[in-house]
């Protein structure tokens, strides 16, 4: 996937995989109530990594006045040398600018710009503050992937392999990686069943245009429909067991029998304490055949959704990655 070629005297296996950009907001739009996108420009992101899907990114955001903890981090022989996190660690506290993980939404090579969408709630912490107050011109550093680089697709879990039942889970957080995942399958002309199960908070979000491919059905629901607000995940959990009993083919095992034992022993199948361990469990790139799963959220809710497709149906932890992209009551860092 990577057309670009390395400077002169540089290959690719040199080439560091992620490397800073800094940019500035060149527009914004606000895409419902809880979904703000900004769009970054500069001139660097004519080297910015294409290859799509769920591709994680971090943003650097700045200190209070826009100050750069670092204003080396981001100079051309800092890049090359591919050294932002030492420099970022060996800063004090104070001048360590804050660091969050996002999505790529969609990267544009050729125009220099990178789009991530935000989710706007109450109570914000910086990437939040920062994206509900961005303006034209706002800056941030972006550390993302390199097209030119031997490695440019780290930061990539979805590994379907050659999946034919595609089941997508997420609230909120994990909307933009659905968006990505959605574009790569309609790019690359995939053809089977799927669906992506949704929760967002307000209703007008269940409106937010996403690529459809041929063959997936998606599944909204707001937490503030009806006459009574729906507590986090609460949806999602009752979707995904309705979805295996819909699906007795794809989820045979039943807690209470024998198979189900004998699955479960197979699996290996451990706990996770979210408070104590971060839940990060994705297989290995692997050409699966039939049925894959995708699932990230609020870790406690994604903790709940392992429990009932490994635990409790069998599920081979090869064909499922789970992703606890954040955790209720606690920042990421």
């Amino acid at each position: 996937m990577n057309s670009s070629q390395p400077t002169e005297g540089q290959s690719a296996k040199q080439i560091p995989a992620f490397r800073p950009y800094l940019v500035k907001v060149a527009r914004t739009e606000q895409l419902s109530t809880s979904f703000r996108r900004l769009v970054f420009t500069g001139d660097d992101l004519q080297y910015i990594g294409t290859d799509g899907l769920d591709q994680r990114i971090k943003i650097l955001l700045p200190l209070e006045g826009g100050r750069w903890g670092d204003p080396y981090l981001f100079a051309p022989d800092s890049v090359e040398r591919g050294s932002w996190w030492e420099q970022w660690r060996a800063l004090a506290p104070e001048d360590r600018n804050p660091i969050r993980t996002y999505t790529i939404r969609s990267a544009d090579c050729e125009h220099r710009e990178l789009s991530v969408d935000f989710v706007i709630h109450n109570d914000p912490g910086p990437a939040g503050t920062f994206a509900q107050q961005a303006e034209v011109g706002s800056q941030v550093v972006i550390i993302g992937p390199d097209r030119r680089a031997e490695d440019s697709s780290i930061g990539i879990d979805f590994h379907p392999g050659q999946a034919n039942t595609i089941l997508l889970a997420g609230d909120e957080t994990a909307v933009p990686a659905m968006g990505g995942i959605l574009q790569g399958l309609l790019d690359s002309h995939w053809s089977g069943q799927g669906k992506a199960l949704i929760e967002v908070p307000y209703a007008d979000d269940t409106t937010l245009q996403l690529p459809h491919p041929e063959g997936f059905a998606l599944d909204w629901v707001s937490r503030s429909s009806g006459q009574t607000n729906l507590a986090h995940g609460v949806s999602l959990i009752t979707r995904v067991e309705d979805y295996a009993a819909e699906h007795p083919a794809l989820f045979p095992a039943d807690a209470s029998d024998a198979t189900s034992a004998a699955a479960l022993a197979s699996s290996g199948f451990t706990d996770i304490d979210v408070d104590r361990e971060l839940l990060w469990e994705v297989p290995e790139q692997a050409h699966v055949n039939g049925f894959y799963a995708w699932m990230a959220g609020e870790a406690a809710m994604v903790r709940s959704l392992r429990r009932i497709l490994v635990k409790d149906h069998g599920i081979d932890r090869s064909r499922v990655a789970f992703m606890g992209y954040w955790r209720a009551g606690k920042s990421e860092m």
